[in-house]
């Protein structure tokens, strides 16, 4: 005899199935051509993610399945329909489609949807343009003091490593990165990589973009209601208390003018003809006044974007790079041996002349972010159909995923070997025959990173400040680096190196 309860349960879930399909008809037709694996009524491919047990797995496996379907991929996540992209041609139309700007579901969840970062296209346009001058390259003039008073700090600290074997520096990094936000972005210099706060600070971001990454592979928690009953949602809560905290200190200081001595000594020196230097925090505050765009209770939203878009993804690549001119010592020493002919003297100041003469260091950078791009996977959502070919349409309202990752690993693009490291990729001569969007480290589009400039100087003044005083070794070797997903791309090893005295 039938349970009465399992035929009521079946009929709903047939009944729940054959409307979405109906709801979803001309979506469904639209992607029914695109490449994909088996999907199952209701929660389509949810299915794969119970596989997924670690931030290590979460990669392996989204690599293979990427690896096994061509472009485009289509994934059903429950009723949400992504369209996975990784071919240059394809990446190209979707960065640059006026109907590609809005960003997926996934990123509300870092809860900084008011900001540059993740806000809605409507919002960002006005955004963007009033906040570029802030990272302009006029301005970031101005941070150059800035940028080799921090970098100078972390070399020196880094003195007491000298000789005591290999560790992962990655803490101490993320915590320079940190220092450097706060002095050129907030104008406040909290001394981050002496003090309690940047350790307090980097623990929590850690133990953030944690709950976030399970949470974006766990469908089941994608509705908010069922999300706040659970036990990550009230530390992800607390979490995100006690870091307001943190911004509420910095706007404390800012009001107070407790802006750093750096900044004020290159007001005068900045190449800005004298005028002030235009402080991101600075321009919120003076824009909440005059914009309505722009509201003073926001600002929070606003700085918690500039510290995970522009520490946590700045200090991660700088990881990457010095871990791969550790593994490789006779790429290591051609940069060497490039700083030396810019810059010679041990504790010289590195000017914006000095850092335009590091050709080879730039190839060597760009090859590090092409292995181990730390946005691996940009979601956008399309407001209407965009065509991609005459065979594929990605439909109105689907969630778009392009594979950063998976370009930079093209063969087509890059020849055989991809896996390798190899700078010389990157001479003019190669860049000129691949297309120009298989590398996309600051993806690509009107709405790429905001502060490309920034990272490019801040990291290769780090990089002369540290080669010229320590070599970088490691035992590791490329087929030991595992790489990890979360939120970010990462290397699971870390920055693993040993320090010696030149």
């Amino acid at each position: 005899m039938w349970n009465t309860p399992f035929v009521y349960l079946s009929a709903v879930l047939i009944v729940l199935a054959a409307y979405y399909r109906w709801s979803r008809r001309k979506m469904l037709a639209c992607v029914a051509n695109m490449n994909g694996p088996p999907a199952l009524p209701l929660i389509g491919h949810g299915y794969i993610l119970l596989k997924y047990t670690s931030a290590e797995v979460i990669f392996e496996n989204m690599d293979k399945l990427s690896s096994t379907y061509p472009s485009p991929l289509c994934i059903h996540f429950g009723p949400l329909v992504h369209v996975v992209v990784y071919t240059p041609e394809e990446l190209q139309i979707v960065f640059n489609s006026p109907h590609c700007l809005d960003k997926s579901i996934q990123y509300h969840f870092l809860h900084v949807s008011k900001g540059i970062f993740a806000s809605p296209t409507h919002i960002w346009k006005g955004q963007r343009k009033l906040l570029n001058v802030s990272f302009g390259p006029a301005n970031l003039n101005s941070f150059v003091s800035i940028f080799n008073e921090k970098s100078a700090l972390f070399t020196e600290l880094m003195q007491k490593h000298v000789g005591k074997g290999e560790r992962n520096f990655n803490h101490e990094i993320a915590l320079c990165m940190l220092d450097t936000i706060y002095s050129t972005a907030f104008g406040v210099n909290f001394d981050m990589q002496r003090t309690p706060d940047g350790e307090y600070y980097l623990g929590l971001q850690e133990e953030f973009l944690d709950l976030i990454t399970k949470r974006i592979f766990s469908i089941t928690m994608y509705p908010e209601f069922i999300y706040r009953m659970t036990k990550a949602y009230k530390r992800e809560t607390k979490i995100l208390q006690e870091a307001r905290l943190l911004s509420t200190k910095v706007m404390d200081a800012r009001k107070a003018d407790s802006i750093t001595a750096s900044s004020r000594d290159t007001q005068s020196d900045s190449g800005l003809n004298g005028k002030k230097p235009q402080i991101f925090l600075d321009k919120l505050l003076e824009l909440a006044k005059e914009n309505d765009q722009f509201l003073k209770e926001d600002i929070p939203e606003h700085l918690d974007t500039i510290i995970f878009a522009g520490n946590d993804t700045t200090a991660t690549t700088m990881s990457n790079i010095l871990l791969m001119l550790a593994i490789h010592p006779d790429i290591q020493e051609r940069v060497y041996q490039e700083v030396m002919e810019a810059c010679p003297e041990e504790n010289q100041f590195v000017s914006i002349e000095d850092v335009a003469k590091l050709s080879y260091t730039e190839m060597v950078c760009k090859e590090a972010m092409r292995l181990y791009p730390v946005g691996a996977a940009i979601g956008r959502v399309a407001t209407s159909d965009i065509k991609l070919d005459d065979r594929n349409t990605i439909p109105a309202n689907a969630v778009i995923v392009c594979g950063i990752y998976q370009v930079h690993m093209d063969p087509k693009q890059w020849g055989p070997n991809t896996d390798k490291f190899n700078p010389d990729r990157f001479l003019p001569e190669n860049v000129a025959r691949r297309h120009p969007y298989a590398f996309l480290p600051f993806s690509g589009g009107p709405r790429n990173c905001l502060g490309i400039r920034y990272a490019w100087l801040s990291m290769k003044i780090m990089i002369v400040h540290l080669l010229r005083k320590y070599r970088l070794t490691t035992s590791l070797t490329m087929d030991d680096v595992v790489i990890k997903f979360t939120v970010l791309l990462k290397v699971a090893n870390g920055c693993q190196i040993a320090l010696e005295k030149r």
